[in-house]
């Protein structure tokens, strides 16, 4: 019984100093707002809101690891802060070629095969791969290509070997566009693994939708026409 008096006793300052403190709160209140109500001047609310919220922003971010609940400026500041600039995914079309190569077209329809993407939404990621050591490997016509890359805004990526291997390296590089730098992609983008001949032609092909992870085009699909004596192998486009 004695320890439940003692308890009683020490609660109630602490149960006195809480209700003055609510009484002096709600003074403070009333007073500001019949200051409001009574005052000639006139308030602009819209900066009457803007501090509230500003306030209330203070207190509930006062750290940067907290979860965001507040979608406005603040999270775009955040975004350009750690130079990110979309919280979107972004699409890739990556497609890679042997500056070896004794087919010329190749390295030729990059350009047009990386603009025919962006008009399907997606940015292109072109990997040329041989010796770039040899004394001047990179052609007038190779370097024209990678001219009009870079006008479209491509993203170039040279990757060393010897020239033996340039052809089979160039065929399987495009696996391992997982591992590109944050510089280029980020965790969040979709990668979509192309040929440099490979025109797409129908964009809503290329469009994700609800639930889609990806695509996988079968190669033997569409059969083949025949065009001025020749024969044509079509793909789905």
């Amino acid at each position: 019984m004695l320890i439940n008096k003692i308890s009683l006793e020490t609660n109630q300052p602490t149960r006195s100093s809480r209700m003055k403190y609510t009484f002096l709160m709600l003074c403070l209140i009333l007073c500001g707002v019949s200051f409001v109500l009574y005052s000639n001047t006139t308030l602009d609310w819209k900066i009457l809101h803007s501090l509230i919220r500003n306030s209330l922003i203070i207190m509930s971010y006062s750290s940067e690891n907290v979860t965001f609940n507040y979608t406005d400026n603040i999270f775009e500041k955040f975004l350009n802060k750690n130079n990110i600039t979309s919280i979107e995914n972004r699409r890739f079309a990556i497609f890679a070629c042997s500056i070896h190569s004794t087919t010329h077209a190749y390295s030729f329809y990059t350009p047009i095969t990386a603009a025919s993407w962006k008009r399907a939404g997606y940015e292109t990621i072109v990997v040329f791969v041989g010796d770039f050591t040899m004394p001047n490997i990179l052609t007038s016509r190779l370097n024209l290509s990678r001219t009009y890359l870079k006008h479209i805004g491509a993203y170039l990526i040279d990757i060393q070997c010897n020239s033996s291997y340039a052809v089979k390296l160039s065929q399987l590089v495009r696996v391992f566009s997982g591992f590109l730098p944050d510089s280029i992609v980020h965790d969040n983008d979709d990668i979509l693994t192309s040929d440099s001949d490979l025109m797409p032609l129908k964009t809503s092909e290329y469009r994700p939708t609800n639930r889609t992870d990806g695509f996988i085009f079968n190669a033997f699909c569409c059969g083949s026409f025949h065009r001025r004596g020749r024969s044509y192998r079509m793909f789905p486009s």
